[in-house]
């Protein structure tokens, strides 16, 4: 089965999942294409720095919902 999203996704900020992850990542979707995808993180330690994951490494991905903050710091 061939991967996609959304070619108005590239640019936004998402949430991602990675396989075997415990927990979802906050990014900025900069490509994405056959063989996975190119992102930069929104927080963190790696803030801005460029990330490429294959298809096989993410579990899901999807624009992010108000409930994604709901007891997190934004100003931390």
């Amino acid at each position: 089965m061939e991967k996609q999203i959304p070619h108005g996704w590239v640019g936004r900020d998402l949430v991602l999942h990675r396989a075997g992850a415990s927990s979802w990542e906050f990014i900025t979707l900069k490509e994405a294409n056959e063989i996975g995808v190119a992102y930069t993180y929104k927080e963190g330690e790696v803030e801005g720095e460029p990330v490429f994951v294959p298809w096989s490494g993410i579990s899901w991905i999807r624009p992010p919902v108000s409930e994604d903050f709901e007891g997190t710091d934004p100003g931390a």
